[in-house]
């Protein structure tokens, strides 16, 4: 506990002396490229948020080291906001700090941000928001699928196993009609599962549980957060359900475990939207790790690749457009295709440069 408190107010001094570097460079008209994150204030993805800017930071670090975006260095922003405070933040970011990019923000923060008239005026994009939602606004860049794309491929999946009897439950936050556009979109592409049983997550899962327990469903997922995942598991493993409890990237397995308690012996599957960044065999994953351990000592996870994956396309990106973009060309600049080391993000089609889904299992104890 004393090491992990050390490292993480070590890191929090980094990010410190990265942003007063960075508005010391412009002060001395240094062409610096700035990105900045800004992530809800104790909200649920502090930890995922934390990870993921740890894996940006290092490939950013990388970079600096080549001599970074055609000879700018890359500077690091970071605050934290209240949801009511994110667009004059965000806004206050851009114009005192020279925020050109805004990186990794928080889910909740992201349809104030992403709708904000100010924000699209001056031609900054949201690159990579920590968010599965869906979002129309064309300066949003997403990294990851949606989380319909998930449930899908989730699904899919599971049939591969064998599985023939499915629940889905839309918990809140989620569009209640999300199951039932499912059974429609597979229905029509003739992958339904023998039977796909539809729940809605309402405030007692226990009651939730009293159904679906005795439909034996081999498989339960749960389109919800880290609480909702948890509450079903535990009330249905009170009923005697010890299945696959699938749940969505949006999940942090490490509370889940908690909340699910050591008695819990059902089957934890958890979605990945980039590859294991344990056994991966991409060559990103490769160089995350090397990288990891490199600069900054500590192991790797989905969250910090996910990082790595998303600042390492930033720099490619704009390293091909020529570095010193700036506005309407950065976020022209920003609508292409990188492979980044096996994984590739196209966003020359739309706001999602990927659509890759895995289902990874959850070791329990």
């Amino acid at each position: 506990m004393w090491f992990a408190l050390v490292r993480r107010g070590t890191r929090a001094l980094a990010c410190l002396a990265t942003a007063v570097a960075a508005m010391a460079a412009h002060a001395q008209g240094s062409p610096a490229f700035v990105v900045g994150q800004l992530v809800e204030r104790g909200g649920a993805q502090a930890d995922y948020a934390r990870d993921f800017m740890a894996g940006a930071k290092v490939a950013f670090d990388t970079a600096n080291l080549g001599g970074g975006i055609k000879g700018r260095r890359i500077s690091l922003v970071q605050r934290e906001a209240a949801q009511g405070e994110a667009v004059s933040q965000a806004i206050d970011m851009i114009e005192r700090d020279h925020v050109e990019v805004l990186f990794g923000v928080s889910e909740r923060l992201l349809p104030a941000l992403a709708t904000s008239a100010e924000i699209a005026r001056r031609n900054v994009p949201l690159l990579a928001p920590l968010s599965g939602a869906a979002s129309a606004s064309d300066n949003v860049l997403f990294t990851r699928p949606d989380y319909e794309h998930e449930i899908v491929a989730a699904h899919n999946r599971l049939r591969q196993f064998g599985m023939r009897r499915i629940a889905v439950v839309s918990g809140t936050g989620f569009d209640p009609q999300l199951g039932t556009r499912l059974r429609g979109a597979l229905s029509n592409k003739g992958q339904l599962a023998d039977t796909l049983d539809l729940y809605t997550l309402g405030s007692d899962p226990g009651e939730l549980a009293a159904r679906i327990a005795p439909t034996q469903p081999t498989a339960v997922i749960v389109a919800g957060d880290t609480l909702a995942y948890a509450s079903i598991g535990r009330a249905l493993a009170k009923r005697g359900w010890y299945g696959f409890l699938v749940g969505l990237s949006s999940v942090n397995p490490q509370i889940a475990k908690e909340i699910l308690g050591s008695g819990y012996s059902g089957g934890m599957l958890l979605v990945q939207t980039v590859p294991n960044p344990i056994s991966g065999n991409a060559r990103v994953v490769r160089e995350h790790t090397a990288r990891m351990k490199q600069l900054l000592d500590e192991p790797p996870s989905a969250a910090t690749l996910a990082g790595y994956i998303a600042a390492t396309y930033l720099v490619h990106s704009l390293n091909a457009a020529g570095g010193r973009v700036a506005g309407a060309e950065l976020r022209r600049a920003l609508q292409t295709r990188v492979d980044v080391g096996g994984f590739t993000l196209d966003f020359t089609r739309g706001n999602r440069g990927s659509e890759f889904v895995e289902l990874s299992y959850v070791q329990g104890g």
